[in-house]
């Protein structure tokens, strides 16, 4: 008969900061959600490009989208770059 063993598990599951968690989510419900309006999402530029980020808030404030309007929101008060974004 053989002797089954399971893996090594960690005993508890990875410690995530539920601000980053949030932040995380925003992200990719805007990623989405900017997918089901035909714009894709340049992750790297969207962590790094104050431009970029202005531009695709701006491209979801204008479509007929609450949800998407809302998530550009959120993301525009998380965004790191958001202190160095241009102003209209």
């Amino acid at each position: 008969m053989q002797n089954l063993t399971t893996p090594d598990l960690p005993s508890d599951p990875p410690v995530v900061n539920s601000e980053e968690g949030v932040s995380l989510l925003v992200e990719v419900d805007f990623k989405w959600l900017m997918a089901g309006e035909g714009w894709w999402i340049d992750t790297t530029r969207l962590h790094c490009d104050p431009a970029y980020v202005a531009n695709l808030v701006q491209l979801a404030q204008a479509s007929d989208s609450p949800a998407l309007q809302s998530c550009a929101a959120l993301l525009l008060r998380q965004s790191p770059c958001a202190a160095t974004l241009p102003t209209h």
